[in-house]
Protein backbone atom coordinates (compact mmCIF):
# COMPACT_ATOMS: atom_id res chain seq x y z
CA UNK A 1 0.00 0.00 0.00
CA UNK A 2 2.51 2.00 1.19
CA UNK A 3 4.63 1.45 -2.19
CA UNK A 4 1.21 2.10 -4.45
CA UNK A 5 1.25 5.67 -2.75
CA UNK A 6 4.47 6.32 -3.32
CA UNK A 7 4.47 5.74 -6.96
CA UNK A 8 1.18 7.30 -7.62
CA UNK A 9 3.00 10.76 -5.83
CA UNK A 10 5.54 9.80 -7.73
CA UNK A 11 3.69 10.23 -11.07
CA UNK A 12 2.13 13.10 -9.82
CA UNK A 13 5.02 15.12 -8.89
CA UNK A 14 6.87 14.21 -12.04
CA UNK A 15 3.72 16.00 -13.94
CA UNK A 16 4.13 19.01 -11.56
CA UNK A 17 8.03 18.85 -11.98
CA UNK A 18 7.64 19.14 -15.53
CA UNK A 19 4.96 21.89 -15.68
CA UNK A 20 6.99 24.14 -13.35
CA UNK A 21 10.39 23.79 -15.67
CA UNK A 22 8.30 24.75 -18.38
CA UNK A 23 7.62 28.21 -16.78
CA UNK A 24 10.49 31.10 -18.14
CA UNK A 25 13.01 31.23 -14.93
CA UNK A 26 15.55 34.33 -14.21
CA UNK A 27 18.47 33.21 -12.54
CA UNK A 28 22.26 33.32 -12.83
CA UNK A 29 23.16 30.25 -11.46
CA UNK A 30 23.99 26.90 -12.89
CA UNK A 31 21.32 24.35 -11.82
CA UNK A 32 20.72 20.59 -12.26
CA UNK A 33 18.44 18.24 -10.83
CA UNK A 34 17.97 14.60 -10.24
CA UNK A 35 14.69 12.49 -9.27
CA UNK A 36 13.70 9.09 -9.08
CA UNK A 37 10.90 6.97 -7.11
CA UNK A 38 13.17 7.07 -3.51
CA UNK A 39 15.93 9.82 -4.15
CA UNK A 40 16.06 13.26 -5.23
CA UNK A 41 19.10 15.66 -5.53
CA UNK A 42 19.46 19.48 -6.45
CA UNK A 43 22.13 21.36 -7.20
CA UNK A 44 22.85 24.94 -7.32
CA UNK A 45 26.27 26.69 -7.72
CA UNK A 46 26.80 30.67 -8.24
CA UNK A 47 29.90 32.86 -8.48
CA UNK A 48 30.71 35.96 -6.32
CA UNK A 49 32.79 39.16 -6.88
CA UNK A 50 33.45 38.89 -3.40
CA UNK A 51 36.61 37.36 -0.75
CA UNK A 52 35.02 33.73 -0.12
CA UNK A 53 35.30 34.83 4.20
CA UNK A 54 32.21 37.75 3.37
CA UNK A 55 30.75 34.31 1.65
CA UNK A 56 31.60 32.16 4.27
CA UNK A 57 30.29 35.15 6.58
CA UNK A 58 26.66 35.09 5.22
CA UNK A 59 26.46 31.12 4.57
CA UNK A 60 27.53 30.41 8.59
CA UNK A 61 24.85 33.35 9.40
CA UNK A 62 22.06 30.88 10.91
CA UNK A 63 20.21 33.67 12.36
CA UNK A 64 19.66 35.00 8.42
CA UNK A 65 18.51 32.48 6.67
CA UNK A 66 14.92 33.68 6.75
CA UNK A 67 16.13 36.25 4.25
CA UNK A 68 17.28 34.11 1.47
CA UNK A 69 16.70 30.35 1.97
CA UNK A 70 13.57 29.33 0.13
CA UNK A 71 11.06 27.50 2.96
CA UNK A 72 12.54 28.78 5.77
CA UNK A 73 10.65 31.61 8.18
CA UNK A 74 13.15 31.15 11.12
CA UNK A 75 16.08 29.27 12.43
CA UNK A 76 16.81 28.77 16.07
CA UNK A 77 19.17 27.54 18.21
CA UNK A 78 19.01 24.62 20.91
CA UNK A 79 20.56 25.34 23.73
CA UNK A 80 20.43 24.62 27.34
CA UNK A 81 19.88 27.89 29.55
CA UNK A 82 17.41 29.61 31.96
CA UNK A 83 17.39 33.19 29.72
CA UNK A 84 14.70 33.49 27.50
CA UNK A 85 16.27 35.93 25.14
CA UNK A 86 19.48 32.95 24.26
CA UNK A 87 16.69 31.15 23.28
CA UNK A 88 15.77 32.87 20.31
CA UNK A 89 19.39 34.52 19.91
CA UNK A 90 22.15 32.60 18.07
CA UNK A 91 24.87 34.74 21.17
CA UNK A 92 25.20 31.55 22.62
CA UNK A 93 25.23 28.99 20.30
CA UNK A 94 28.16 26.53 20.03
CA UNK A 95 28.86 26.82 15.60
CA UNK A 96 29.80 22.93 15.77
CA UNK A 97 29.43 19.83 14.80
CA UNK A 98 26.22 18.01 16.55
CA UNK A 99 24.97 21.32 17.17
CA UNK A 100 21.38 21.03 17.11
CA UNK A 101 18.65 23.60 15.23
CA UNK A 102 14.79 24.11 15.39
CA UNK A 103 13.65 24.85 11.82
CA UNK A 104 10.29 26.85 11.14
CA UNK A 105 9.34 26.31 7.84
CA UNK A 106 6.76 28.53 5.74
CA UNK A 107 3.41 27.07 5.40
CA UNK A 108 1.46 24.73 7.29
CA UNK A 109 3.97 22.03 8.71
CA UNK A 110 5.60 21.92 12.42
CA UNK A 111 8.41 23.07 13.45
CA UNK A 112 11.43 20.30 12.54
CA UNK A 113 15.13 19.41 13.56
CA UNK A 114 17.69 20.13 12.12
CA UNK A 115 21.66 19.54 13.10
CA UNK A 116 25.00 20.78 11.82
CA UNK A 117 27.16 17.65 10.46
CA UNK A 118 30.09 19.46 9.67
CA UNK A 119 31.62 22.49 9.46
CA UNK A 120 35.01 23.74 8.10
CA UNK A 121 35.41 27.78 8.05
CA UNK A 122 35.70 28.77 4.30
CA UNK A 123 35.26 25.71 2.93
CA UNK A 124 32.34 23.75 3.84
CA UNK A 125 28.97 23.82 5.76
CA UNK A 126 26.39 20.52 6.26
CA UNK A 127 23.32 20.33 8.07
CA UNK A 128 20.31 17.88 8.10
CA UNK A 129 17.43 19.83 7.68
CA UNK A 130 13.75 18.56 8.06
CA UNK A 131 10.95 20.91 6.83
CA UNK A 132 7.89 18.52 6.92
CA UNK A 133 7.35 15.71 9.01
CA UNK A 134 7.59 13.68 6.02
CA UNK A 135 11.14 14.06 4.47
CA UNK A 136 14.65 14.96 5.82
CA UNK A 137 17.39 16.47 3.84
CA UNK A 138 20.91 16.86 3.44
CA UNK A 139 22.12 20.12 2.62
CA UNK A 140 26.06 21.19 1.86
CA UNK A 141 27.34 24.06 1.03
CA UNK A 142 30.93 23.94 -0.68
CA UNK A 143 33.33 27.21 -0.88
CA UNK A 144 35.89 27.86 -3.86
CA UNK A 145 38.21 30.66 -4.13
CA UNK A 146 39.76 31.82 -7.15
CA UNK A 147 41.07 34.90 -8.52
CA UNK A 148 37.78 36.74 -9.67
CA UNK A 149 36.22 35.99 -6.22
CA UNK A 150 34.26 33.02 -5.15
CA UNK A 151 32.20 30.13 -5.99
CA UNK A 152 29.52 28.95 -3.79
CA UNK A 153 27.89 24.92 -4.49
CA UNK A 154 24.82 24.36 -2.77
CA UNK A 155 23.61 20.82 -2.74
CA UNK A 156 20.78 19.33 -1.22
CA UNK A 157 19.73 15.44 -1.14
CA UNK A 158 16.78 13.05 0.25
CA UNK A 159 16.27 9.61 0.35
CA UNK A 160 12.67 7.54 0.96
CA UNK A 161 9.44 7.24 -0.63
CA UNK A 162 8.20 11.21 -0.07
CA UNK A 163 11.92 12.45 -1.55
CA UNK A 164 10.35 14.46 -4.25
CA UNK A 165 9.51 16.98 -1.78
CA UNK A 166 12.64 18.35 -2.23
CA UNK A 167 12.36 18.79 -6.15
CA UNK A 168 8.83 20.65 -5.63
CA UNK A 169 8.99 24.15 -6.39
CA UNK A 170 13.01 23.72 -7.32
CA UNK A 171 12.74 26.07 -10.65
CA UNK A 172 9.60 28.67 -9.07
CA UNK A 173 11.57 29.17 -5.69
CA UNK A 174 14.51 26.60 -4.77
CA UNK A 175 16.55 27.64 -7.70
CA UNK A 176 17.27 30.86 -6.75
CA UNK A 177 19.04 30.33 -3.22
CA UNK A 178 22.10 31.74 -4.40
CA UNK A 179 20.79 34.52 -6.40
CA UNK A 180 18.73 35.45 -3.14
CA UNK A 181 22.24 34.86 -0.83
CA UNK A 182 24.01 37.42 -3.19
CA UNK A 183 21.93 40.44 -2.43
CA UNK A 184 23.41 40.04 0.98
CA UNK A 185 27.24 39.94 0.01
CA UNK A 186 28.29 42.98 -1.14
CA UNK A 187 30.79 42.87 -4.45
CA UNK A 188 34.40 43.46 -3.93
CA UNK A 189 37.18 44.46 -6.49
CA UNK A 190 39.72 41.66 -6.17
CA UNK A 191 43.37 41.94 -6.49
CA UNK A 192 45.14 38.55 -8.34
CA UNK A 193 47.82 37.01 -6.31
CA UNK A 194 49.71 36.38 -9.45
CA UNK A 195 49.80 40.32 -9.60
CA UNK A 196 51.58 40.35 -6.06
CA UNK A 197 54.30 37.75 -7.38
CA UNK A 198 57.51 40.26 -8.37
CA UNK A 199 58.15 37.84 -10.31
CA UNK A 200 55.33 37.80 -12.76
CA UNK A 201 54.38 41.51 -11.92
CA UNK A 202 54.07 43.61 -14.34
CA UNK A 203 55.38 47.39 -13.80
CA UNK A 204 53.07 50.50 -13.07
CA UNK A 205 54.45 52.08 -16.26
CA UNK A 206 53.95 49.52 -18.80
CA UNK A 207 50.68 51.10 -19.84
CA UNK A 208 52.41 54.02 -20.47
CA UNK A 209 55.14 52.06 -22.61
CA UNK A 210 53.15 53.49 -26.01
CA UNK A 211 50.62 55.68 -27.27
CA UNK A 212 50.29 54.33 -30.04
CA UNK A 213 47.38 51.81 -28.81
CA UNK A 214 47.94 49.62 -32.01
CA UNK A 215 51.96 49.24 -30.75
CA UNK A 216 50.85 48.45 -27.33
CA UNK A 217 48.95 45.63 -28.57
CA UNK A 218 51.25 44.05 -30.60
CA UNK A 219 53.62 44.28 -27.39
CA UNK A 220 51.41 42.07 -25.38
CA UNK A 221 50.40 39.98 -27.94
CA UNK A 222 54.38 39.19 -28.64
CA UNK A 223 54.66 38.95 -24.47
CA UNK A 224 51.97 36.39 -24.25
CA UNK A 225 53.10 34.85 -26.68
CA UNK A 226 56.55 34.27 -25.23
CA UNK A 227 55.13 32.75 -21.93
CA UNK A 228 54.06 35.86 -19.64
CA UNK A 229 50.45 35.27 -19.61
CA UNK A 230 49.66 37.73 -16.75
CA UNK A 231 50.67 40.71 -18.58
CA UNK A 232 47.26 41.24 -20.58
CA UNK A 233 45.42 40.77 -17.31
CA UNK A 234 47.10 43.59 -15.48
CA UNK A 235 47.14 46.11 -18.25
CA UNK A 236 45.05 48.91 -18.02
CA UNK A 237 43.64 50.04 -21.33
CA UNK A 238 41.20 48.43 -22.28
CA UNK A 239 41.77 49.09 -26.25
CA UNK A 240 44.89 47.34 -26.14
CA UNK A 241 43.68 44.17 -24.04
CA UNK A 242 40.65 43.83 -26.26
CA UNK A 243 42.61 44.00 -29.36
CA UNK A 244 45.36 41.71 -27.79
CA UNK A 245 43.47 39.25 -27.10
CA UNK A 246 41.57 38.67 -30.56
CA UNK A 247 44.80 38.92 -32.09
CA UNK A 248 45.91 35.77 -30.02
CA UNK A 249 42.79 34.51 -31.00
CA UNK A 250 43.54 34.81 -34.84
CA UNK A 251 47.41 33.26 -34.24
CA UNK A 252 45.77 30.70 -32.99
CA UNK A 253 43.78 29.76 -35.15
CA UNK A 254 46.09 30.35 -38.08
CA UNK A 255 44.39 33.12 -39.43
CA UNK A 256 46.90 36.05 -38.60
CA UNK A 257 50.99 36.39 -38.75
CA UNK A 258 52.40 37.08 -35.52
CA UNK A 259 53.16 40.75 -35.08
CA UNK A 260 56.89 42.17 -34.94
CA UNK A 261 57.84 43.33 -31.51
CA UNK A 262 57.95 46.86 -31.22
CA UNK A 263 60.45 49.00 -30.05
CA UNK A 264 59.51 51.00 -27.07
CA UNK A 265 61.24 54.20 -28.86
CA UNK A 266 58.57 53.66 -32.17
CA UNK A 267 55.54 55.81 -31.74
CA UNK A 268 54.29 55.42 -35.03
CA UNK A 269 51.84 52.71 -36.05
CA UNK A 270 52.68 52.85 -39.61
CA UNK A 271 56.11 50.67 -38.05
CA UNK A 272 53.66 48.10 -36.36
CA UNK A 273 52.30 45.05 -37.90
CA UNK A 274 49.15 45.70 -39.74
CA UNK A 275 46.12 45.24 -37.07
CA UNK A 276 42.49 44.18 -37.69
CA UNK A 277 40.34 47.31 -38.60
CA UNK A 278 37.55 46.34 -37.57
CA UNK A 279 38.47 46.82 -33.93
CA UNK A 280 36.40 49.05 -31.89
CA UNK A 281 38.09 52.57 -31.08
CA UNK A 282 38.55 52.67 -26.94
CA UNK A 283 35.40 53.60 -24.57
CA UNK A 284 36.67 56.60 -24.14
CA UNK A 285 36.55 57.82 -27.66
CA UNK A 286 32.98 56.42 -28.36
CA UNK A 287 29.27 56.28 -27.32
CA UNK A 288 28.05 52.99 -25.63
CA UNK A 289 25.61 52.76 -28.58
CA UNK A 290 29.00 53.28 -30.62
CA UNK A 291 30.68 50.35 -28.57
CA UNK A 292 27.40 48.28 -29.06
CA UNK A 293 26.80 48.52 -32.28
CA UNK A 294 30.77 47.56 -33.43
CA UNK A 295 31.39 44.85 -30.84
CA UNK A 296 28.08 43.28 -32.75
CA UNK A 297 28.91 42.93 -36.27
CA UNK A 298 32.23 41.88 -35.58
CA UNK A 299 30.87 38.72 -33.60
CA UNK A 300 28.27 38.52 -36.29
CA UNK A 301 31.85 38.62 -39.28
CA UNK A 302 32.85 35.73 -36.70
CA UNK A 303 35.15 38.19 -34.37
CA UNK A 304 34.06 38.07 -30.97
CA UNK A 305 37.35 38.26 -29.47
CA UNK A 306 36.34 42.07 -29.05
CA UNK A 307 32.59 41.35 -27.44
CA UNK A 308 34.24 39.12 -24.84
CA UNK A 309 37.22 41.50 -23.57
CA UNK A 310 34.68 44.33 -23.20
CA UNK A 311 34.65 45.33 -19.23
CA UNK A 312 31.54 46.74 -19.15
CA UNK A 313 28.84 44.22 -18.33
CA UNK A 314 25.82 45.88 -19.22
CA UNK A 315 27.01 46.57 -23.05
CA UNK A 316 28.16 42.91 -23.12
CA UNK A 317 24.93 41.24 -22.41
CA UNK A 318 22.80 43.90 -24.42
CA UNK A 319 25.46 43.15 -27.47
CA UNK A 320 24.85 39.14 -26.53
CA UNK A 321 20.95 39.51 -26.48
CA UNK A 322 20.83 41.22 -29.52
CA UNK A 323 22.84 38.97 -31.92
CA UNK A 324 20.84 36.30 -30.68
CA UNK A 325 17.50 38.24 -31.75
CA UNK A 326 19.50 39.02 -35.12
CA UNK A 327 20.04 35.18 -34.96
CA UNK A 328 16.31 35.06 -34.39
CA UNK A 329 15.57 37.42 -37.46
CA UNK A 330 13.52 39.70 -34.44
CA UNK A 331 15.70 42.57 -34.75
CA UNK A 332 17.94 44.35 -37.34
CA UNK A 333 21.84 44.11 -37.66
CA UNK A 334 22.73 47.97 -36.40
CA UNK A 335 24.87 49.75 -38.47
CA UNK A 336 28.61 50.38 -37.67
CA UNK A 337 29.36 53.95 -36.19
CA UNK A 338 30.98 56.39 -38.93
CA UNK A 339 32.50 59.97 -38.64
CA UNK A 340 32.16 60.49 -42.35
CA UNK A 341 29.30 63.19 -42.52
CA UNK A 342 25.75 62.04 -44.44
CA UNK A 343 25.59 63.23 -47.96
CA UNK A 344 21.90 64.36 -48.19
CA UNK A 345 20.15 63.01 -51.08
CA UNK A 346 19.11 65.30 -54.45
CA UNK A 347 15.47 64.78 -54.00
CA UNK A 348 15.07 65.04 -49.98
CA UNK A 349 13.48 69.28 -49.01
CA UNK A 350 15.77 71.57 -47.67
CA UNK A 351 16.84 71.63 -44.13
CA UNK A 352 14.17 72.52 -41.73
CA UNK A 353 16.61 75.62 -40.78
CA UNK A 354 16.49 76.74 -43.81
CA UNK A 355 13.28 76.31 -44.48
CA UNK A 356 9.83 76.96 -42.26
CA UNK A 357 7.10 73.98 -41.81
CA UNK A 358 4.76 76.02 -44.65
CA UNK A 359 7.05 76.09 -46.76
CA UNK A 360 8.57 72.58 -46.17
CA UNK A 361 4.89 71.65 -46.51
CA UNK A 362 4.21 73.32 -49.57
CA UNK A 363 6.88 71.87 -51.28
CA UNK A 364 6.34 68.32 -50.46
CA UNK A 365 2.43 68.17 -51.15
CA UNK A 366 3.68 70.14 -54.93
CA UNK A 367 6.48 67.44 -55.06
CA UNK A 368 3.66 64.78 -54.53
CA UNK A 369 1.24 66.17 -57.04
CA UNK A 370 3.60 66.37 -60.01
CA UNK A 371 4.15 62.47 -59.01
CA UNK A 372 7.41 62.69 -56.80
CA UNK A 373 6.34 61.27 -53.41
CA UNK A 374 10.20 60.59 -52.24
CA UNK A 375 10.71 63.51 -50.24
CA UNK A 376 6.99 63.71 -48.56
CA UNK A 377 7.82 59.67 -47.47
CA UNK A 378 11.70 60.92 -46.11
CA UNK A 379 9.88 63.45 -43.83
CA UNK A 380 11.39 62.62 -40.44
CA UNK A 381 9.07 65.53 -38.83
CA UNK A 382 5.67 63.34 -38.76
CA UNK A 383 3.53 66.00 -38.36
CA UNK A 384 4.33 67.54 -41.15
CA UNK A 385 4.24 64.75 -43.16
CA UNK A 386 1.14 64.06 -41.68
CA UNK A 387 -0.99 67.33 -42.57
CA UNK A 388 0.90 66.96 -46.14
CA UNK A 389 -1.08 63.36 -46.55
CA UNK A 390 -4.14 65.03 -45.19
CA UNK A 391 -4.07 68.24 -47.70
CA UNK A 392 -3.05 65.65 -50.93
CA UNK A 393 -6.30 64.22 -49.94
CA UNK A 394 -8.18 67.26 -49.46
CA UNK A 395 -6.97 68.51 -53.21
CA UNK A 396 -7.75 65.70 -55.04
CA UNK A 397 -11.23 65.41 -53.46
CA UNK A 398 -11.74 68.95 -54.75
CA UNK A 399 -12.20 70.47 -51.14
CA UNK A 400 -9.01 72.26 -50.63
CA UNK A 401 -6.47 74.24 -52.77
CA UNK A 402 -2.78 73.74 -53.82
CA UNK A 403 -0.59 75.52 -51.72
CA UNK A 404 1.63 77.65 -53.36
CA UNK A 405 5.53 77.08 -54.30
CA UNK A 406 8.42 79.04 -52.19
CA UNK A 407 9.77 81.44 -53.84
CA UNK A 408 13.19 80.49 -52.86
CA UNK A 409 12.59 77.51 -54.58
CA UNK A 410 14.77 76.52 -57.16
CA UNK A 411 13.17 76.46 -60.83
CA UNK A 412 13.67 73.08 -62.83
CA UNK A 413 14.05 73.61 -66.51
CA UNK A 414 11.80 71.02 -68.59
CA UNK A 415 13.49 69.51 -71.39
CA UNK A 416 10.29 68.39 -73.32
CA UNK A 417 9.18 72.14 -73.22
CA UNK A 418 7.64 73.34 -76.32
CA UNK A 419 9.07 76.21 -78.35
CA UNK A 420 5.90 77.92 -78.55
CA UNK A 421 5.44 77.28 -74.67
CA UNK A 422 8.78 79.43 -74.31
CA UNK A 423 7.75 82.35 -76.54
CA UNK A 424 4.36 82.70 -74.30
CA UNK A 425 5.93 82.94 -71.49
CA UNK A 426 8.24 85.81 -72.99
CA UNK A 427 6.15 87.75 -74.87
CA UNK A 428 2.76 87.87 -73.19
CA UNK A 429 2.08 89.84 -69.50
CA UNK A 430 1.62 87.16 -66.58
CA UNK A 431 -1.89 88.40 -66.26
CA UNK A 432 -3.13 88.04 -69.39
CA UNK A 433 -1.58 84.88 -69.56
CA UNK A 434 -3.27 83.84 -66.39
CA UNK A 435 -6.64 84.67 -67.53
CA UNK A 436 -6.17 82.76 -71.10
CA UNK A 437 -4.43 79.17 -69.56
CA UNK A 438 -7.57 79.55 -66.75
CA UNK A 439 -9.82 79.88 -69.17
CA UNK A 440 -8.13 76.80 -71.23
CA UNK A 441 -8.04 74.86 -68.00
CA UNK A 442 -12.27 75.26 -67.71
CA UNK A 443 -12.67 73.69 -70.91
CA UNK A 444 -9.94 70.79 -69.95
CA UNK A 445 -6.73 72.26 -72.13
CA UNK A 446 -4.00 71.05 -69.41
CA UNK A 447 -1.00 70.31 -72.32
CA UNK A 448 0.14 74.22 -71.74
CA UNK A 449 -0.14 74.90 -67.47
CA UNK A 450 2.04 71.72 -67.15
CA UNK A 451 4.46 72.56 -69.38
CA UNK A 452 4.97 75.39 -67.62
CA UNK A 453 8.65 76.57 -65.74
CA UNK A 454 7.35 78.53 -63.01
CA UNK A 455 6.19 76.13 -60.83
CA UNK A 456 4.59 79.06 -58.38
CA UNK A 457 2.62 80.70 -61.60
CA UNK A 458 1.46 77.16 -62.44
CA UNK A 459 0.33 76.32 -59.10
CA UNK A 460 -1.27 79.62 -58.94
CA UNK A 461 -3.12 78.84 -62.53
CA UNK A 462 -4.65 75.22 -60.96
CA UNK A 463 -6.14 77.25 -58.00
CA UNK A 464 -7.78 79.72 -60.01
CA UNK A 465 -8.91 76.67 -62.09
CA UNK A 466 -10.43 74.87 -59.01
CA UNK A 467 -12.61 78.34 -58.38
CA UNK A 468 -13.44 78.61 -61.05
CA UNK A 469 -14.92 75.14 -61.64
CA UNK A 470 -16.72 75.60 -57.88
CA UNK A 471 -18.20 79.41 -58.85
CA UNK A 472 -19.90 77.55 -62.34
Amino acid sequence: MVLIIAITAFLLVTVFFVLDTAKDQSTTSELSSFLSPFESETFVRHNYAAPVESVWKEVSNLAGYNYWFPGVARLLPVVETDRYVHKYSFDKFDFTPGSELTIRPRGPFPAGKGIIASAVPNKKLEMVMQFNPLNKEFVRFDLSSHSEGTTLTCTRKSYGPFSFLTVWGFDSKKSKILDNLGFLIPEQELVESALKDSKTAVKDDSDSLFQDKNLMAAYLVNKALDGDDNIIKATQDVYSRGKAKAMLIKINAGKMDRPPMPDPGMQDSATAAPLATNAPPASQQQSPEDILATVVNQALDGDDGPLNALDNKVIRAKAKALIVKINKGTAERPALPSSEPQQATTNAPPASQQQSPEDILATVVNQALDGDDGPLNALDNKVIRAKAKALIVKINKGTAERPALPSSEPLKKDADQSEESKNTNETEDKDKMMERLVADGVQGKMDEINNLTDKVLRGKIKAAIVKAKRSS
